[in-house]
């Protein structure tokens, strides 16, 4: 016959794996517990992604991108009793309980590349100027934005090819950003039927006996009258009396090439040929964007292996993290609606 303290003792052991099998996460608590596991590891993977493009890009190698279209998760769970037992006739019976909880999760993640007629219009179709509005109306830098996502402002154009040209274009985004930073410049969006888009520039009254608007519109070749100024897709100019400029955007493909040039190749990548050295006026490697390179793993959070060396993103550069937060951000409003106008000419009247 069992003691009576034995059967005690198994029953309470018995309760105690029940007790921990209920406070196992399960339902609710799983989903508390797991979600934010599971955006924080999207989160950073998109990260990642986005810098291994970059990467690519500075050594002209093909993107790609691989999207995660969708997670689920299953979950179970289990308690297990056993009890073995010898039972001799003198009375030494032996005899051996267990108990046992286990909880098991099977999470199934689908991928899907980004290929076909949708990711190639995606990339090379300009930024859609509804997009620049947002970011703008967001409280972006005009600054950062131009520089970025600019290709040209009426005859300025954003391009290294063109050291004094570039010059000038990154003169008019600092005179710009001054007078957003003191509250002197706002933005809005002109929305026109079946033709192309604006973003508007309001300027304070304030701000006609600024430096910096006089500079603003004698780079842009516009009337210094305090009058909104209208910024529609597209190349050329507006002409010295009219109250319009052409703004050209770059795709994604091309602001991405852009960003590729503030990446630190490793100096035997460079001797080999395996990348061009770049030139010092492609992009402000200390206040736009730069992504260093290192021979072991960095303590990084966004980092990638690539070419047999590590590229990452400095964690105290605010400015490169900044700058790749609005990259990130560009990507996914053009994703969402690949925009199907193509710059126009502008030629000033007269």
């Amino acid at each position: 016959m069992l003691h009576l303290g034995f059967g005690r003792r198994f029953a309470g052991i018995a309760l105690m794996a029940l007790a921990l099998g209920a406070c196992a996460p399960f339902g609710p608590q799983s989903l508390r517990a797991g979600r934010p596991a599971y955006n924080e590891a999207v989160q950073q993977t998109e990260a990642q992604q986005l810098l291994l493009n970059i990467v690519r890009q500075r050594y002209n190698d093909p993107v790609m991108f691989l999207d995660v279209t969708s997670i689920s998760s299953g979950a179970s769970r289990q308690l297990t009793t056993s009890f073995l037992g010898k039972f001799i006739p003198d009375g030494r019976n032996e005899y051996s309980p267990s108990v046992g909880a286990s909880m098991t999760e099977t999470p199934v993640i689908f991928y899907a590349p980004n290929t076909g007629d949708k990711f190639v219009k995606q990339m090379l179709t300009p930024v859609d100027l509804r997009s620049v509005a947002l970011v703008l109306q967001a409280g972006w830098s005009i600054e950062r934005v131009l520089l970025l996502a600019g290709e040209s402002v009426n005859r300025l154009s954003n391009n290294a090819a063109s050291p004094e040209g570039l010059a000038r274009f990154r003169q008019l985004a600092d005179a710009l950003r001054e007078l957003q930073r003191g509250g002197h410049l706002t933005f809005g969006m002109e929305a026109v039927k079946d033709g192309p888009q604006s973003v508007i520039l309001v300027f304070a009254q304030s701000a006609t006996a600024l430096q910096a608007y006089r500079t603003a519109c004698a780079l842009m070749e516009v009337p210094c009258d305090g009058r909104a100024l209208s910024l529609r897709q597209a190349f050329g100019g507006g002409g010295a009396e009219s109250a319009r400029a052409a703004l050209a955007t770059r795709s994604l493909i091309s602001a991405m090439f852009f960003l590729a040039q503030g990446v630190d190749a490793p100096a035997d990548h460079i001797r080999r040929g395996l990348v061009a050295r770049t030139a010092d006026s492609a992009v402000d490697r200390e206040h736009l964007f730069r992504v260093r390179s290192a021979a072991s793993e960095p303590d990084a959070v966004v980092k990638v292996l690539y070419r047999g060396s590590w590229f990452y993103r400095a964690e105290d550069d605010r400015d490169s993290k900044t700058t790749f937060a609005l990259m990130s951000l560009l990507v996914t409003l053009q994703a969402g609606d690949v925009a199907k106008v193509t710059p126009l000419i502008s030629l000033p009247a007269g």
